[in-house]
């Protein structure tokens, strides 16, 4: 398997010919959702101890029980399947941290009303995909995750074929 190191390199040296010939709807949105992709929602966030996880900091706890869950090379290599099981990784424990957040401060300041903490309002998926930063930013997400999986199919076929060697 590829180094993280060579997934980076590899990543970002794809970045431009995508950029030009994809020509996203938004740029910024892309290029964020790519450099996103390729540093911190990397495929191989399912190893507790990989680069894309260290680069979360203290946050880095998180991927543990997706570490666990997800077993190396599983689902979260699979094209699309992988990243939107990241994306609903992160919203389940995003609201998690929300409503514990919301019963804190509901337990230490009884008097605040409790509509203010309320995290409801009327968005849609459909509202949120048509934004065009949104859009180009999951296109680059899965992009930098379709970059990473075809560099591991690439490396694991010359290593069987021993056109390279073993690391």
């Amino acid at each position: 398997m590829a180094s993280g190191k060579t997934h980076e390199i590899i990543n970002l040296l794809f970045l431009p010919g995508a950029v030009y010939y994809l020509n996203p709807v938004s740029f910024e949105g892309f290029i964020s959702g790519y450099i996103v992709g390729t540093f911190f929602l990397s495929p191989d966030n399912d190893i507790f101890h990989s680069k894309p996880n260290k680069r979360w900091g203290f946050l880095k706890i998180i991927w543990y029980p997706y570490s666990k869950i997800f077993s190396h090379r599983g689902l979260s290599h699979i094209p699309v399947i992988g990243t939107v099981l990241k994306i609903l990784y992160l919203a389940v424990i995003s609201v998690f941290i929300i409503f514990l957040l919301r019963y804190i401060l509901n337990y230490v300041f009884p008097e605040i009303d409790s509509d203010i903490l309320s995290i409801t309002q009327d968005i849609s998926l459909f509202s949120i995909m048509s934004d065009s930063f949104v859009f180009s930013f999951l296109f680059g997400l899965f992009l930098a995750e379709m970059v990473h999986i075809f560099t591991d199919f690439m490396y694991s076929t010359l290593k069987r074929f021993k056109i390279i060697g073993k690391s």
